[in-house]
């Protein structure tokens, strides 16, 4: 276990950090909403594996779930019942990924959305929550993920053949990204390819997305989006993820009907963005390693 004195300076940590988020959104006439842990559907993404669970309901019925890997399902229902501006800061899951330094089976998002407004406010609000957080008032460039890929590759994402698409991914990790986080201390990465965008809404050309990532002295720590809300598209790509899950080997859990029907009523431009609160706290305290800002890390409770 842990001594009171560090206890008490992670304890701390959270506790600043958390009342900073919430007197952000509320200065911002957001609504803070609670979310459930274990639903029916907790995701369909094929790089992610959810904590799949067996319940028992009335009348001994067995039914098969799982514990969240992001509050974005629900958030979504939310925004198709008429909520404007909502957030929630929550526990999500991960389960039988590859963990390090940065990663845990178990951490805290802050996510948040607003209808009405595309991921351009919504990287301007990331923008001012974490300076705000972290301190230095610094304005982030905002790159192009498919400029910077045909910059070294000579070819659009959306060009690849089928041998080069299993591989842009990677590609860009490794050949791009340390040049990038070398360069920029805060930075935006918008315009994903459609492929690395499934939940986002296509920008006129249809060849790329509007979803960006959030990067911190070489860390990653959000995802956002204009949302695609779309039902019948937002349908066919969860039926593309199913499939890919299917052939990966992996647990396909049945998709959100619910959320689909939500989506029509949600207005387009919307906005949605997930950010690590772990992440975020390790930037604030200078650590590297995740388990240094836990009260109880994963490695002492298994």
């Amino acid at each position: 276990m842990l001594t009171r004195e560090d206890l008490e300076y992670r304890i701390r940590l959270w506790s600043d950090v958390q009342s900073s988020i919430h007197a952000f959104f509320a200065s911002r006439g957001y609504l803070n909403v609670q979310t459930p842990l274990l639903v029916r559907s907790p995701g369909m993404e094929p790089n992610l594996d959810p904590v799949g669970v067996d319940v028992k309901l009335l009348g001994d019925v067995l039914h098969r779930g799982g514990l969240i890997t992001s509050p974005e399902y629900a958030m979504k229902k939310l925004l198709g019942a008429g909520l404007q501006k909502i957030y929630t800061l929550t526990p999500v899951f991960r389960n039988g990924e590859k963990m390090g330094e940065r990663w845990s089976v178990e951490f805290t998002m802050l996510e948040w959305y607003q209808q009405g407004k595309g991921y351009e406010v919504c990287m301007q609000e990331t923008e001012e929550l974490v300076n705000s957080i972290l301190g230095e008032a610094t304005s982030w460039p905002r790159i192009s993920y498919v400029k910077e890929f045909e910059k070294v590759f000579g070819y659009h994402p959306a060009d690849a053949t089928p041998e080069q698409a299993a591989k842009v991914a990677d590609l860009f990790q490794f050949e791009v990204m340390p040049k990038l986080e070398a360069e920029h201390a805060r930075f935006f990465l918008i315009e994903y390819p459609v492929a690395e965008a499934a939940l986002a809404q296509k920008n006129p050309d249809g060849r790329s997305a509007q979803r960006f990532e959030a990067y911190v002295n070489g860390l990653e720590i959000c995802n956002g989006f204009t949302e695609l809300v779309d039902p019948v598209e937002q349908r066919a790509r969860f039926k593309e993820e199913a499939e890919e899950r299917r052939q990966a080997g992996k647990e396909v859990f049945p998709i959100d009907e619910e959320l689909l029907n939500g989506l029509a009523s949600v207005a387009s431009s919307t906005f949605g963005n997930a950010l690590g609160i772990d992440r975020l706290i390790m930037l604030k305290a200078g650590v590297n390693n995740i388990d240094a800002i836990h009260l109880f890390p994963p490695s002492l409770r298994f």
